[in-house]
C-alpha cells in the first residue's frame, strides 16, 4: 500500500525564490514530473485546466509530452509564456489574450495593472499594500509608472506623480491609461519645458497597436 502513496511539500511563500512562479498554490516541479511520468507515456498530451504559473507545462515539456494549459488570468498566461521561453520550449500558440480596449475595461484592477506593466516590459512594484503611488518601473531605466483604468486622466494624477518623482528624486515617469484630458497633456508639456520633468502619457490603444519596449525607454 505504501508504494501507492507519495507526499509533497508545497512551495510556500517563504520558499526559495527561484522555485516560485508568484503563485501561493504552486506545486514543486518534481511532484508534477512524477505524476506525469506515472500517468502518461512519451508523446502523450497533458492538459492542465487551471495552469496558474505553468509548472505542469514545464514538467510535460521536460518529459517529452505535449501540453495544453488553460487559465482565466491574463497574468498567468504571461507568466507561463515567460517560463516556457526560459527553458527553450517552442513558442506556444496563445488564444484568448486581451486584444481590444473593451476587453481591457472588463479586467479587474489587479489584472489591468499587471497587463499594463507587462505590456511595457516593466518591473512590478514589490509593495503590495501601500505602493505610495508606484505601480511599477519602466524598462531598463526604472522610472516610476502609474496605471489608471480610466478614460480621462486629468491634472490631479499628474500632480500626484510629480510628488512621487520628487520623493524618489527622479525626473522621469510614465502614466498608462485609456486617455488623458487636455489639462493633463498641457501640464506634462509645461513640466518638461519649465522643470525638465519628463512624464510619458501612454494610451492603452498604443500598447494594443504594438508599441515596442525600445520605444518606451525614458
Amino acid at each position: 500500500m505504501a508504494d501507492d502513496v507519495f507526499e509533497y511539500h508545497s512551495v510556500m511563500p517563504w520558499g526559495a525564490e527561484k522555485k516560485r512562479g508568484g503563485y501561493p498554490t504552486q506545486k514543486p516541479l518534481v511532484l508534477l514530473e512524477r505524476i506525469i511520468s506515472a500517468s502518461s507515456n512519451l508523446g502523450d498530451l497533458v492538459l492542465d485546466a487551471f495552469c496558474g504559473c505553468g509548472t505542469t507545462m514545464e514538467a510535460a515539456q521536460n518529459l517529452g509530452r505535449g501540453w495544453i494549459g488553460i487559465d482565466l488570468s491574463q497574468t498567468a498566461i504571461r507568466v507561463v509564456e515567460n517560463r516556457l521561453r526560459k527553458i527553450g520550449a517552442p513558442p506556444p500558440e496563445v488564444i484568448g489574450l486581451v486584444q481590444t480596449e473593451d476587453q481591457l475595461r472588463k479586467l479587474d484592477p489587479f489584472e489591468f495593472q499587471n497587463w499594463a506593466i507587462n505590456a511595457v516590459q516593466g518591473r512590478h512594484s514589490t509593495r503590495k499594500i501601500a505602493d505610495m503611488g508606484i505601480d511599477g518601473f519602466t524598462f531598463l531605466e526604472n522610472h516610476p509608472i502609474q496605471v489608471k483604468q480610466m478614460d480621462s486622466v486629468g491634472r490631479p494624477v499628474i500632480d500626484s506623480l510629480v510628488g512621487v518623482l520628487e520623493r524618489e528624486k527622479d525626473k522621469k515617469g510614465m502614466v498608462i491609461a485609456f486617455g488623458f484630458t487636455k489639462g493633463a497633456i498641457g501640464e506634462v508639456s509645461r513640466l518638461k519645458r519649465e522643470s525638465a520633468i519628463d512624464i510619458h502619457l501612454l494610451a492603452c490603444s498604443e500598447l494594443l497597436a504594438g508599441v515596442s519596449a525600445s520605444q518606451l525607454v525614458l
